[in-house]
């Protein structure tokens, strides 16, 4: 067993104090923003295709309009994960952030694409999804660093 001040005193361990919390600031908000965008981006998509159910081929400008909250909800929580990136013991999750948002963003233009040529890919619909994954796992990493957990986490950077 190895031998510190307090066992060799006699006396109880001194206790290990967590590592101190990574301050996320504005990049958390701007990370939760994000999934929230894109969450209501979801629903309104869902809502609009419950309401134009058709096999019409829609033009892009059409697309943008219908997914522009999934668009911007991905966008925004790529930029979060980038400004993550250059933070001190939150580049894990700012790079699973810029990760799932950037499969996201693949997925969506992916999808776009093929829908604007009167086609669809089960893939790309599904991309979409992975990527959020990988989203939800950067928040979770994110906030337990944010809350100093490192058992939960593991060390920061």
């Amino acid at each position: 067993m190895e031998s510190t001040p307090a066992s060799r005193s006699g006396g109880p361990p001194a206790p290990v104090s967590p590592l101190p919390a990574a301050p996320a600031g504005p990049w958390r908000h701007a990370a939760f923003a994000g999934v929230v965008v894109f969450l209501f981006g979801e629903a309104y998509d869902t809502y609009w295709h419950a309401k134009h159910v058709s096999f019409v081929v829609e033009p892009p400008s059409a697309l943008w309009t219908i997914h522009l909250g999934i668009y911007l909800g991905a966008a925004v929580t790529v930029v979060a994960g980038v400004l993550l990136l250059r933070r001190g013991g939150l580049r894990v999750a700012g790079a699973l952030l810029l990760a799932g948002g950037g499969i996201e963003l693949a997925g969506f233009f992916l999808d776009m694409w093929k829908h604007s040529q009167g086609t669809s890919l089960d893939l790309y619909h599904d991309l979409v999804w992975y990527g959020f994954g990988g989203v939800v796992v950067g928040m979770v990493r994110l906030e337990a660093m944010r809350r100093g957990r490192p058992a939960a986490a593991g060390p920061l950077e």
